[in-house]
């Protein structure tokens, strides 16, 4: 059992909604704490130590990885459940596992035999292959990561170390040289492949208590990994067979985790397929479910899904606010961009930039309705902006990071709707005068301002059967929409707002793949169906195609698909073709039409640098074009002069517009 140290002086007492009550270890990104939430269930908390924070491109990678792993299936793996900030600090809560890490356990006891070593080997593959089918790519997998518990090996601490090295609960060096794959110190990509290399070179320690590539410097053993076999002397000889082809130093001749995971349950005299990363990428090996406490022979399966979370990141200064509804002037750009007599070329910027203030904080959101531009920042301040010129409206002082904003209208009136961390929810005018004020009891994760203003709020209330809370809410009334809604896997993973028939729609996704639609004006469930194959939901937009409403997501397989949203019927899926399984990152995707043709527009940053933004023609899967510069966290599609542009806001805290062409 992993030994638990009283709280040391100056350390928090709470994180979040949890109480502290010993500190579990340290590593070189923080401190893990165990803690309890509000039911008294134990958990594990990680806290960023505070010099990470000021790095917000770290931040908001650190925020979106973790995102990611919350998609990974429980079983095999210590589920993720929550991720937030404390004062600027980063921090993540997942399942408590009551036992040591694998490398205690050996140094300990000694080498794992017989039965025990292979229990191992096959529920730490299981936990690799799910953590892939979920679009991840450990990058940290050790003996340090595995936790042996009471209902076996667990993973730990997946995906995180590629925004920032990851903690773990031991507290000796991270990113083990011995462990590691050639292409990680050769600076290549880091595929799957690099997983398997990493899960043998632990299966060796685990089996002979040594590391695979002896050396007694860092050096030694980088050049034993580059240019050298691994010691395999000891090793049992079924496990020698299935480890030896993943120590390939090519990536591309090592078999897949799945691949692997058959051979051990049913063991062939033939080798395992070896499929290059990018081809077995487009086709995944198909799964199935698994319990934690039963594995069932064949590949793993995940229901890959996550609950929206708030990317919130620290500010570089602040600046007063100015008064609700006041006008903000802002300079025009040093060269404005003049309204041409023709049609803008495909990604001419055709308005802006205006600049937010400093201390506005970070776009979260972004909406548009015509020339009118509506952006919600991390500092709870919503901004009105007019595209056909440099004025800004503020509406609402600092306060709670507004999550969502939508327009609309009220009974004939254009309105406002803001929805915020703290559940908080607004209805403005234009002119910034509140129209209504209410306070639910969850974090507000989406609104919508249609023909009934409606609020979607959301909150784990049991950690142990990961199945979150939503509850729907009337923006003008304050008052629940229809029954408590408990049934989301792992919460909502992509959310979107749009027309069925008559009825204005939620669509939400959860964890085992499955899209619902909601009525917002009754609350209740009018059909729902699952996406197939394999591929967590990533995020969801409405639009229609045909004369037909549709559904369009993008998903952790680097897919884009889009459904028939009446049937459920799946009618398209285009590859991402130059994404990898681990590029996951799409910041926004909003749909509309350009012409007679419906289009999605993707704005996809899986290095937290360089954003791309591209077209997509959702009738073929062809690119229509990409936009040089583009919006990042919020975008939108909406019309200027009858002609279509992509509005939102960039890195830089400004507001822009884009031509589609003509």
């Amino acid at each position: 059992m992993p030994d638990v140290h009283p709280l040391r002086p100056g350390d928090p007492e709470r994180i979040g909604a949890y109480r502290l009550t010993g500190v579990l270890g340290a590593g070189g990104q923080g401190v893990v704490y165990q803690g309890t939430d509000e039911a008294g269930h134990t958990v594990a908390v990680k806290l960023l130590h505070p010099h990470l924070s000021h790095d917000e491109h770290a931040t908001r990678n650190f925020l979106r990885e973790v995102e990611a792993a919350r998609r990974v299936a429980a079983f095999c793996t210590a589920a993720v459940l929550d991720v937030g900030l404390l004062d600027q600090q980063p921090y993540i809560v997942s399942e408590y596992i009551p036992g040591d890490t694998l490398q205690t356990l050996v140094r300990a006891a000694g080498p794992r035999t017989g039965g025990a070593l292979d229990r191992l080997a096959i529920s730490t593959l299981t936990a690799l292959a799910a953590i892939h089918e979920a679009g991840i790519v450990h990058r940290d997998f050790k003996p340090g990561n595995v936790l042996v518990g009471p209902e076996g090996p667990i993973v730990i601490d997946f995906g995180i170390a590629k925004a920032l090295d990851s903690t773990t609960l031991a507290s000796g060096p991270i990113g083990t040289p011995a462990y590691m794959s050639p292409e990680q110190f050769r600076g290549e990509r880091v595929t799957p492949a690099s997983d398997v290399f990493s899960w043998a070179g632990t299966m060796v320690f685990a089996a002979t208590g040594r590391q695979p590539f002896p050396g007694r410097t860092v050096p030694a053993i980088v050049n034993a990994v580059l240019g050298e076999n691994p010691d395999l002397s000891g090793v049992p000889a079924h496990l020698v067979d299935a480890l030896r082809p993943c120590f390939a130093k090519d990536p591309a001749l090592r078999p897949a985790a799945a691949d692997l995971l058959g051979r051990l349950i049913r063991p062939v005299s033939t080798e395992p397929a070896r499929v290059p990363f990018d081809d077995a990428r487009t086709q995944p090996t198909p799964a199935r479910k698994m319990s934690r406490r039963v594995l069932i022979g064949g590949a793993a399966a995940m229901g890959a899904a996550a609950v929206s979370a708030l990317a919130i990141f620290q500010n570089r200064g602040r600046t007063p606010t100015p008064n609700v509804g006041e006008p903000v002037r802002r300079s025009p750009a040093p060269s404005p961009t003049r309204e041409a007599a023709t049609p803008e070329p495909f990604g001419a910027a055709v308005k802006g930039p205006v600049s937010l203030d400093e201390g506005d904080g970070v776009p979260t959101s972004a909406t548009a309705a015509g020339a009118t531009v509506v952006c919600g920042t991390s500092e709870g301040i919503t901004l009105v902006w007019d595209a056909g010129s440099t004025t800004l409206t503020r509406l609402g002082d600092r306060g709670a990071a507004v999550t969502s904003a939508a327009i609309g209208t009220s009974g004939g009136t254009p309105v406002v709707a803001t929805g915020h961390a703290d559940g908080g929810t607004r209805l403005w005018s234009l002119t910034g005068a509140e129209l209504a004020s209410h306070q639910v009891r969850d974090p507000v994760i989406a609104v919508s301002a249609g023909r009934r203003a409606v609020a979607v709020s959301q909150k784990y209330d049991s950690l142990r059967d990961l199945h979150s809370v939503v509850r729907l809410t009337d923006l003008t009334t304050g008052k629940q929409i229809g029954a408590t809604i408990t049934d989301h896997f792992q919460g909502i993973s992509g959310l979107a707002f749009g027309r069925l028939g008559e009825d204005d729609v939620l669509v939400t996704g959860d964890g085992e793949e499955r899209v619902r639609v909601w009525s917002l004006s009754t609350g209740e469930l009018r059909h729902s169906f699952r996406t197939g194959d394999v591929g967590g939901i990533e995020r969801l937009a409405c639009g229609e195609a045909g004369g037909r409403p549709i559904l369009v997501s993008t998903h952790l397989d680097a897919t884009l698909r889009v459904h028939d949203l009446a049937t459920g019927e799946a009618r398209k899926k285009w590859p991402f073709s130059d994404r990898s399984p681990d590029d996951r990152g799409v910041a926004a995707l909003a749909t509309g039409r350009r012409g007679d043709v419906p289009i999605a527009v993707v704005a996809h940053n899986p290095s937290g640098d360089e954003i791309t933004v591209r077209v997509w023609n959702l009738d073929n899967g062809e690119i229509l074009g990409e936009l040089p510069s583009g919006p990042t966290a919020a975008v939108a599609l909406t019309e200027l002069t009858g002609r279509p542009v992509v509005v939102g806001a960039t890195e830089d805290h400004t507001l822009r517009a884009w031509s589609l062409g003509p």
